[in-house]
């Protein structure tokens, strides 16, 4: 009975133990997956929050009112990630910071709705007047300092959360060493017993590590749609949302990039500029859907323009495109600009209000060279804008060089 009787104990213990060692477990896993995420969260609010204010003074600075087109999309995704956040804080010590956090964006997000109605009322300087604000530009940096201030918290917060755990667990390990050890010595009468109970470790064991590589392959497939999720946040923040062709900020970037490889090995680099002709007239008549249809025609035609590496059809700005052509002289790049000039005419897109044409015609600008050393590449665009104003006046839907 005496051997009977530690038996049970043994038992009871070995099951309180694994009990007390499966709670902790799931404990750890549970509050190391909730901090992970609230701590993501916050990043994530930061970036986007830093995103948004780069979109809206970019428009600023530029006063081109579809820079600020990507606002309501990274508004969307802020509101989904903060609703996100103080759902999964809601009974961790910092909830309370974290909800002053949520009230310090939607203040941030007052002001900036006002610089925007400005920007799409054109209204420049009071655009610039509620972004650049001293009170304005402290309210956003003292919630970027929040935020880091938080999640330095919950970073420490998860530390002593997984220091205590870990004392659990060297507890729970101590115990089973114990039960270990008195069931050896109840004898070989045990032995079976034991092997039975090293058997379910082996196979808990084995769910683990099941569990691990099954939560690995989880890990990898976000990491993989994460990375299609970045490439294609890149490709809208590089395209014009109308017409599908590069947008300013890509045209600038490639253009600089482009100067500089013509510069180094010394080959000529031309430049495009189009204007659709008379096109107030069109949206006047027909309409401003017509007009966006219009343009995406256009930018259709434009884009088919690539047949080389480095070559890039963008849109300038309203009904206005370029067109870079590396290695490309003057005669060719002329020659080039008809057949696009030749494409939209012959594209026959209605155009009733039009002193030039029935149709839609495009008017274009010229202009190449070999890049210097010390000349800037806006004197290109320059010349390729003069020809293009010379093209309007000699009675436009026609192409000029820029001599």
């Amino acid at each position: 009975m005496r051997y009977l009787g530690s038996l049970v104990t043994a038992v009871l213990v070995l099951i309180v133990t694994i009990g007390v060692g499966l709670y902790v477990d799931r404990k750890h896993e549970a509050m190391h997956t909730r901090n992970a995420s609230v701590t993501v969260g916050l990043e994530r609010m930061v970036r986007l929050n830093q995103a948004m204010d780069s979109v809206l003074r970019a428009a600023v600075h530029e006063q081109n009112g579809l820079r600020a087109s990507g606002y309501d999309t990274l508004q969307q995704e802020l509101e989904v990630t903060m609703r996100g956040v103080v759902k999964d804080s809601l009974d961790l010590p910092l909830a309370s910071e974290i909800a002053a956090l949520a009230g310090d964006h939607l203040t941030l997000r007052q002001v900036e709705s006002r610089a925007l109605a400005h920007i799409q009322r054109e209204q420049w300087k009071e655009a610039r007047a509620v972004l650049f604000d001293e009170r304005f530009e402290l309210s956003r940096k003292i919630y970027e300092i929040n935020s880091e201030t938080t999640v330095g918290a919950l970073t420490g917060e998860l530390a002593a959360i997984t220091a205590g755990l870990d004392e659990m667990k060297q507890g729970v390990l101590a115990a089973l060493v114990c039960v270990m050890l008195l069931l050896i010595g109840i004898g070989a009468a045990f032995t079976r017993r034991i092997q039975l109970e090293q058997r379910q470790q082996a196979r808990l064991q084995a769910e683990i590590t099941r569990a691990n590589d099954e939560l690995e392959a989880k890990v990898k497939q976000r990491t993989v749609e994460l990375e299609i999720a970045n490439d294609k946040l890149q490709m809208l923040s590089t395209t014009d949302a109308l017409t599908g062709l590069s947008n300013r900020r890509h045209f600038d970037a490639q253009w600089h990039t482009e100067w500089q490889r013509a510069l180094r090995a010394g080959n000529p680099i031309a430049m495009i500029m189009l204007d659709v002709d008379h096109f107030k007239a069109f949206n006047d008549s027909l309409g401003h859907p017509a007009g966006d249809g219009c343009l995406q025609r256009v930018g259709g035609i434009l884009g088919a323009v690539r047949s080389r590496p480095g070559d890039l059809a963008a849109r300038y700005g309203g009904e206005e495109f370029v067109v870079i052509l590396p290695t490309c002289d003057g005669p060719l790049a002329r020659a080039k600009a008809e057949g696009l000039r030749e494409a939209i005419f012959g594209a026959a897109i209605a155009h009733p209000q039009s002193p030039t044409a029935p149709v839609v015609t495009v008017s274009a600008g010229v202009a190449s060279c070999i890049p210097r050393m010390g000349q800037d590449p806006a004197d290109l665009l320059g010349l390729a804008d003069q020809a293009l104003y010379q093209a309007k006046l000699q009675g436009r839907n026609r192409v000029m060089l820029a001599a």
